[in-house]
Protein backbone atom coordinates (compact mmCIF):
# COMPACT_ATOMS: atom_id res chain seq x y z
CA UNK A 1 0.00 0.00 0.00
CA UNK A 2 1.34 3.29 -1.07
CA UNK A 3 0.58 6.48 -1.60
CA UNK A 4 1.90 10.23 -1.89
CA UNK A 5 1.13 11.31 1.15
CA UNK A 6 3.10 8.19 3.09
CA UNK A 7 6.04 10.22 4.17
CA UNK A 8 8.00 9.87 7.38
CA UNK A 9 9.79 13.81 7.17
CA UNK A 10 9.17 16.76 5.99
CA UNK A 11 11.46 17.53 3.45
CA UNK A 12 13.21 20.58 2.13
CA UNK A 13 11.41 24.12 1.58
CA UNK A 14 13.58 24.28 -1.58
CA UNK A 15 14.64 21.36 -2.48
CA UNK A 16 16.69 21.10 -6.26
CA UNK A 17 14.48 19.09 -8.75
CA UNK A 18 15.41 16.03 -10.11
CA UNK A 19 13.12 14.12 -11.74
CA UNK A 20 15.58 10.71 -12.58
CA UNK A 21 15.65 10.37 -9.21
CA UNK A 22 12.32 11.27 -7.68
CA UNK A 23 11.35 8.37 -10.19
CA UNK A 24 13.99 5.78 -9.52
CA UNK A 25 13.36 6.29 -5.22
CA UNK A 26 9.00 6.23 -5.65
CA UNK A 27 10.12 2.95 -8.19
CA UNK A 28 12.34 1.44 -5.57
CA UNK A 29 9.77 2.43 -2.68
CA UNK A 30 7.29 0.86 -4.51
CA UNK A 31 9.36 -2.12 -4.33
CA UNK A 32 10.13 -2.31 -0.88
CA UNK A 33 6.55 -1.86 0.07
CA UNK A 34 4.97 -4.61 -1.90
CA UNK A 35 7.92 -6.87 -0.48
CA UNK A 36 6.39 -5.70 2.78
CA UNK A 37 2.79 -6.84 1.50
CA UNK A 38 4.05 -9.96 0.63
CA UNK A 39 5.38 -10.64 4.04
CA UNK A 40 2.49 -9.60 5.69
CA UNK A 41 0.40 -12.18 3.17
CA UNK A 42 2.96 -15.08 4.28
CA UNK A 43 2.44 -14.11 7.74
CA UNK A 44 -1.29 -14.48 7.58
CA UNK A 45 -1.35 -17.95 7.14
CA UNK A 46 0.57 -17.99 10.57
CA UNK A 47 -0.80 -15.20 12.37
CA UNK A 48 -4.12 -13.76 13.59
CA UNK A 49 -4.83 -10.33 11.52
CA UNK A 50 -4.50 -8.24 14.75
CA UNK A 51 -1.46 -9.46 16.18
CA UNK A 52 0.46 -8.89 12.66
CA UNK A 53 -1.07 -5.48 12.97
CA UNK A 54 0.36 -4.82 16.15
CA UNK A 55 3.44 -5.97 15.52
CA UNK A 56 3.82 -4.36 11.99
CA UNK A 57 3.10 -0.89 13.45
CA UNK A 58 5.60 -1.57 16.77
CA UNK A 59 8.28 -2.11 14.27
CA UNK A 60 7.64 1.08 12.27
CA UNK A 61 8.56 3.10 15.28
CA UNK A 62 11.37 2.19 14.83
CA UNK A 63 12.64 4.07 11.61
CA UNK A 64 9.69 6.53 12.53
CA UNK A 65 11.71 7.58 15.47
CA UNK A 66 14.77 7.55 14.01
CA UNK A 67 13.74 10.12 10.86
CA UNK A 68 11.72 12.15 14.01
CA UNK A 69 15.15 12.82 15.75
CA UNK A 70 16.90 13.73 12.16
CA UNK A 71 14.01 16.01 11.00
CA UNK A 72 12.63 18.06 13.83
CA UNK A 73 12.71 16.16 16.73
CA UNK A 74 10.16 15.79 19.77
CA UNK A 75 8.65 19.36 18.30
CA UNK A 76 7.44 18.06 15.01
CA UNK A 77 5.17 15.89 16.62
CA UNK A 78 3.02 18.96 18.19
CA UNK A 79 -0.68 18.30 16.84
CA UNK A 80 -2.68 21.33 16.17
CA UNK A 81 -5.91 19.48 14.63
CA UNK A 82 -6.55 16.51 17.23
CA UNK A 83 -10.08 15.58 15.68
CA UNK A 84 -7.90 15.67 12.05
CA UNK A 85 -5.35 13.41 13.36
CA UNK A 86 -7.88 10.92 14.94
CA UNK A 87 -10.11 10.71 12.07
CA UNK A 88 -6.74 9.80 9.95
CA UNK A 89 -5.65 7.10 12.87
CA UNK A 90 -9.14 5.79 12.24
CA UNK A 91 -9.17 5.48 8.26
CA UNK A 92 -5.82 4.19 8.47
CA UNK A 93 -6.57 1.48 10.93
CA UNK A 94 -9.68 0.38 8.55
CA UNK A 95 -7.40 0.63 5.08
CA UNK A 96 -4.51 -1.68 6.92
CA UNK A 97 -7.26 -4.38 8.27
CA UNK A 98 -9.42 -4.86 5.30
CA UNK A 99 -5.85 -4.76 2.71
CA UNK A 100 -4.80 -7.57 5.26
CA UNK A 101 -8.01 -9.73 5.71
CA UNK A 102 -8.25 -9.01 1.66
CA UNK A 103 -4.22 -10.67 0.78
CA UNK A 104 -5.08 -13.02 3.29
CA UNK A 105 -6.73 -15.00 0.55
CA UNK A 106 -6.48 -13.42 -2.56
CA UNK A 107 -3.62 -13.05 -4.55
CA UNK A 108 -1.67 -9.68 -3.64
CA UNK A 109 -2.09 -8.66 -7.49
CA UNK A 110 -5.92 -8.66 -7.78
CA UNK A 111 -5.69 -6.75 -4.10
CA UNK A 112 -3.35 -4.02 -5.56
CA UNK A 113 -5.48 -3.92 -8.88
CA UNK A 114 -8.23 -3.87 -6.51
CA UNK A 115 -7.30 -1.01 -4.22
CA UNK A 116 -6.02 1.33 -7.26
CA UNK A 117 -9.52 2.23 -6.87
CA UNK A 118 -8.64 4.73 -4.03
CA UNK A 119 -7.80 7.98 -6.46
CA UNK A 120 -10.99 7.14 -8.02
CA UNK A 121 -12.76 7.18 -4.71
CA UNK A 122 -11.41 10.17 -3.92
CA UNK A 123 -12.31 11.96 -7.15
CA UNK A 124 -15.96 10.81 -6.85
CA UNK A 125 -15.88 12.57 -3.20
CA UNK A 126 -13.84 15.51 -3.77
CA UNK A 127 -17.08 17.50 -4.74
CA UNK A 128 -18.61 16.50 -1.62
CA UNK A 129 -15.42 16.49 0.73
CA UNK A 130 -13.65 19.40 -0.69
CA UNK A 131 -15.61 21.34 -2.92
CA UNK A 132 -13.99 20.78 -5.41
CA UNK A 133 -15.47 20.42 -9.00
CA UNK A 134 -15.45 17.88 -11.30
CA UNK A 135 -15.99 17.79 -14.98
CA UNK A 136 -18.32 15.22 -17.12
CA UNK A 137 -14.76 13.63 -18.37
CA UNK A 138 -13.67 12.91 -14.74
CA UNK A 139 -17.09 11.65 -13.87
CA UNK A 140 -17.02 10.00 -16.85
CA UNK A 141 -13.67 7.59 -15.75
CA UNK A 142 -14.93 7.21 -12.42
CA UNK A 143 -17.88 5.63 -13.83
CA UNK A 144 -15.61 3.76 -15.99
CA UNK A 145 -12.80 2.91 -13.37
CA UNK A 146 -16.08 0.92 -10.80
CA UNK A 147 -17.14 -0.92 -13.85
CA UNK A 148 -13.61 -2.08 -14.58
CA UNK A 149 -13.60 -3.22 -10.47
CA UNK A 150 -16.73 -5.08 -10.83
CA UNK A 151 -15.07 -6.79 -13.87
CA UNK A 152 -12.14 -7.85 -11.92
CA UNK A 153 -14.67 -8.89 -8.95
CA UNK A 154 -16.94 -10.62 -10.88
CA UNK A 155 -20.02 -10.41 -8.22
CA UNK A 156 -22.18 -13.87 -8.39
CA UNK A 157 -19.46 -16.15 -9.71
CA UNK A 158 -16.42 -15.41 -7.85
CA UNK A 159 -16.46 -17.31 -4.26
CA UNK A 160 -14.35 -14.86 -2.82
CA UNK A 161 -15.75 -12.08 -3.42
CA UNK A 162 -16.70 -11.37 -0.18
CA UNK A 163 -13.14 -10.79 0.29
CA UNK A 164 -12.88 -8.80 -2.36
CA UNK A 165 -14.90 -6.58 -0.24
CA UNK A 166 -12.43 -6.12 2.19
CA UNK A 167 -9.88 -4.84 -0.86
CA UNK A 168 -12.66 -2.00 -1.80
CA UNK A 169 -13.24 -0.75 2.03
CA UNK A 170 -9.87 -0.20 2.45
CA UNK A 171 -9.21 1.36 -0.97
CA UNK A 172 -12.81 3.80 0.29
CA UNK A 173 -10.70 4.59 3.59
CA UNK A 174 -7.35 5.05 1.41
CA UNK A 175 -9.08 7.75 -0.06
CA UNK A 176 -10.90 9.55 2.78
CA UNK A 177 -7.31 8.86 4.38
CA UNK A 178 -5.53 10.92 1.46
CA UNK A 179 -8.30 13.98 1.97
CA UNK A 180 -7.65 14.11 5.78
CA UNK A 181 -4.16 14.21 4.77
CA UNK A 182 -4.62 17.39 2.48
CA UNK A 183 -6.59 19.36 5.31
CA UNK A 184 -4.01 18.34 8.17
CA UNK A 185 -0.92 19.41 5.70
CA UNK A 186 -1.57 22.66 6.42
CA UNK A 187 -1.70 22.41 10.30
CA UNK A 188 0.54 19.39 10.88
CA UNK A 189 4.12 18.31 10.18
CA UNK A 190 4.57 14.66 8.12
CA UNK A 191 6.43 13.38 11.61
CA UNK A 192 3.24 14.17 13.52
CA UNK A 193 0.74 12.90 10.67
CA UNK A 194 2.68 9.56 10.26
CA UNK A 195 3.66 9.00 13.94
CA UNK A 196 -0.08 9.66 15.31
CA UNK A 197 -1.27 7.09 12.51
CA UNK A 198 0.91 4.20 13.27
CA UNK A 199 -0.13 4.73 17.34
CA UNK A 200 -3.72 4.09 15.88
CA UNK A 201 -2.92 0.96 13.87
CA UNK A 202 -0.82 -0.24 16.90
CA UNK A 203 -4.12 0.43 19.48
CA UNK A 204 -6.01 -1.13 17.16
CA UNK A 205 -3.78 -4.60 16.89
CA UNK A 206 -3.75 -4.07 20.93
CA UNK A 207 -7.71 -4.17 20.97
CA UNK A 208 -7.40 -7.09 18.63
CA UNK A 209 -5.30 -9.39 20.67
CA UNK A 210 -7.37 -10.97 22.85
CA UNK A 211 -9.44 -12.36 19.97
CA UNK A 212 -6.69 -13.87 18.46
CA UNK A 213 -3.11 -14.69 19.19
CA UNK A 214 -0.07 -17.12 18.69
CA UNK A 215 3.35 -16.41 20.34
CA UNK A 216 5.88 -16.06 17.61
CA UNK A 217 9.29 -18.25 17.10
CA UNK A 218 12.09 -16.35 16.60
CA UNK A 219 11.30 -17.03 12.73
CA UNK A 220 8.17 -15.17 13.42
CA UNK A 221 9.41 -12.33 15.19
CA UNK A 222 12.43 -12.02 12.32
CA UNK A 223 9.84 -11.80 9.51
CA UNK A 224 7.65 -9.49 11.89
CA UNK A 225 10.24 -7.50 12.55
CA UNK A 226 11.37 -7.08 9.38
CA UNK A 227 7.90 -6.23 8.03
CA UNK A 228 7.52 -3.10 9.89
CA UNK A 229 11.12 -1.93 9.59
CA UNK A 230 11.28 -2.45 5.39
CA UNK A 231 7.52 -0.35 5.68
CA UNK A 232 9.31 2.17 7.04
CA UNK A 233 12.45 1.89 4.85
CA UNK A 234 9.86 2.08 1.78
CA UNK A 235 8.44 5.44 3.26
CA UNK A 236 11.46 7.03 3.39
CA UNK A 237 12.15 6.41 -0.56
CA UNK A 238 8.81 8.21 -0.64
CA UNK A 239 10.52 11.21 1.40
CA UNK A 240 13.44 10.73 -1.53
CA UNK A 241 11.43 10.53 -4.33
CA UNK A 242 8.77 13.78 -3.28
CA UNK A 243 11.53 15.43 -2.21
CA UNK A 244 13.28 15.57 -5.67
CA UNK A 245 10.42 14.83 -8.15
CA UNK A 246 7.30 16.80 -8.60
CA UNK A 247 4.02 15.12 -7.63
CA UNK A 248 2.78 15.56 -11.17
CA UNK A 249 5.40 13.60 -12.90
CA UNK A 250 5.56 11.24 -10.20
CA UNK A 251 1.66 9.92 -9.86
CA UNK A 252 1.79 7.79 -12.69
CA UNK A 253 4.82 6.07 -11.42
CA UNK A 254 2.84 4.46 -8.75
CA UNK A 255 0.69 2.44 -11.02
CA UNK A 256 4.41 0.65 -11.50
CA UNK A 257 3.44 -1.17 -7.80
CA UNK A 258 1.23 -3.49 -9.47
CA UNK A 259 4.20 -4.47 -11.58
CA UNK A 260 5.89 -5.68 -8.09
CA UNK A 261 2.98 -7.11 -7.38
CA UNK A 262 2.84 -9.31 -9.90
CA UNK A 263 6.33 -10.60 -9.92
CA UNK A 264 6.59 -10.78 -5.86
CA UNK A 265 3.00 -13.13 -6.42
CA UNK A 266 4.46 -15.35 -8.86
CA UNK A 267 8.00 -15.87 -7.26
CA UNK A 268 6.02 -16.24 -3.20
CA UNK A 269 2.72 -17.76 -4.42
CA UNK A 270 2.97 -18.90 -8.04
CA UNK A 271 -0.06 -16.55 -8.30
CA UNK A 272 -0.81 -15.82 -11.92
CA UNK A 273 -3.07 -13.09 -13.00
CA UNK A 274 -6.39 -14.35 -14.38
CA UNK A 275 -7.80 -12.34 -17.34
CA UNK A 276 -10.51 -10.43 -15.52
CA UNK A 277 -7.54 -8.75 -13.08
CA UNK A 278 -5.63 -8.27 -16.16
CA UNK A 279 -8.67 -6.66 -17.97
CA UNK A 280 -10.29 -5.26 -15.18
CA UNK A 281 -7.38 -3.89 -13.66
CA UNK A 282 -5.83 -1.81 -17.06
CA UNK A 283 -9.18 -0.68 -16.81
CA UNK A 284 -9.30 0.53 -13.40
CA UNK A 285 -5.21 1.85 -14.22
CA UNK A 286 -6.19 3.86 -17.48
CA UNK A 287 -8.85 6.25 -15.81
CA UNK A 288 -6.97 6.59 -12.62
CA UNK A 289 -4.31 8.07 -15.39
CA UNK A 290 -7.15 9.72 -17.43
CA UNK A 291 -7.98 11.34 -14.08
CA UNK A 292 -4.54 12.47 -13.38
CA UNK A 293 -4.44 14.01 -16.86
CA UNK A 294 -7.72 16.03 -16.26
CA UNK A 295 -6.43 17.56 -13.36
CA UNK A 296 -3.18 18.73 -14.81
CA UNK A 297 -5.26 20.23 -17.81
CA UNK A 298 -7.94 21.74 -15.00
CA UNK A 299 -4.52 23.07 -13.12
CA UNK A 300 -2.59 24.63 -16.07
CA UNK A 301 -6.25 26.51 -16.65
CA UNK A 302 -6.26 28.00 -13.30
Amino acid sequence: MVTAEQTLSTPPLHPAVNQLKGIAALVIAGAILSLTDSLAKHLTGIYPVGEILFFRSLFVFIPILFMVSQSGGVGSLRVNNWSGQILRGVCVLFTTFGFVMAIKVMPLADVIAIFFVSPIFGTAMAPFLLGEKVGWRRWSAVLIGFAGVLFMIQPGSNPLVWMAVFALAAAFTNSLRDIITRRLSTTETNNSIMFYSTAFVLVGGICALPFGWKTPDLYGIGILAMTGVLQGVGQYFLVIAFRFGEVAVLAPFRYFNLVWAVIYGYIFFGDVPQQNIIIGGAVVVGSGLFIWWRELKVKDRL
